[in-house]
């Protein structure tokens, strides 16, 4: 009993309080990721500063000045995207409910990615026609990058979804075998309540499990512009937090359960 009521407590914790943990690894990748943030966004104000002054001035020293700042720009554009990659992948390594076949899935889209912002990155550019030409392929690449983001941060909350659900079902098999054990000791009406919390568990586990599917299904289903994409993305995070909801109101079954059978 003490075993059931202790795995029911950490369960609703976890599920109500914590709905990501942060690690040092994963800490550190995103104030990076900050920090080239901010470089990024310095190098596009020195670019359009400079490209607008060419567009003015037209002189020779203002061409070289701009293809100085796309330089920067383009390559700045490119550390910044495969900066949040890599704090993705921090978060991958650190999620607890990653199955192998996800997680390889995942960091094979980062290495895609990666290694395609590394090869424009590399680029030679002695022109601005030639950083027009390498900033084609980053724009012929920005809505795949972007479909890998946002696939990766949905399986990344499943991940933790699922690391939860198996808690629930070791607490609720346990729930199960003490619900079975009392069949021999328990009043009828006792039994009752206790079979029909056990029906109203079982019930909210077979939800969750249509809610996995659906949200597995929908995650490979963002695609479309930016915007098309954030609106599929709240879409299925909206199906995360029902599917979340659902285990908070299973674990509080367990309580009930745990309720039920210490008290006549």
């Amino acid at each position: 009993m003490r075993k059931l009521l202790s795995a029911v407590l950490l369960l609703l914790v976890m599920l109500l309080v914590s709905k990501v943990p942060v690690y040092a690894s994963s800490a550190q990748a995103y104030q990076d990721f900050q920090y080239q943030f901010d470089l990024y966004r310095t190098s596009l104000s020195n670019y359009v500063t400079a490209r607008n002054q060419y567009k003015q001035f037209n002189t020779l020293e203002s061409s070289q000045d701009t293809l100085d700042k796309v330089k920067v720009y383009i390559a700045q554009r490119n550390q910044v995207a495969k900066a949040y990659f890599l704090f993705l992948n921090e978060k991958i390594s650190e999620d607890p409910g990653l199955i192998s076949t996800d997680l390889n899935l995942y960091r094979g889209l980062i290495t895609n990615q990666v290694g395609f912002l590394d090869q424009n990155t590399a680029a030679p550019i002695g022109s601005l026609d030639d950083a027009t030409k390498t900033s084609t392929a980053f724009i012929k690449n920005y809505l795949p990058m972007q479909m890998g983001y946002r696939q990766i941060i949905v399986g990344l909350e499943l991940g933790y979804l699922s690391f939860f659900a198996t808690k629930f079902d070791a607490a609720a098999a346990t729930a199960q075998n003490l619900i079975t054990a009392s069949h021999g000791y328990a009043s009828p009406e006792k039994q009752a309540t206790l079979d029909r919390w056990l029906i109203a568990l079982s019930n909210k586990h077979s939800l969750y499990q249509e809610q996995d599917k659906a949200i597995r299904k929908a995650m490979t289903s963002i695609k479309g512009d930016i915007q098309e994409q954030d609106r599929q993305l709240a879409s299925v995070q909206k199906l995360i937090v029902s599917a979340r909801q659902n285990l908070v109101e299973g674990t509080s079954y367990l309580g009930e359960v745990e309720t039920a059978l210490q008290y006549e």
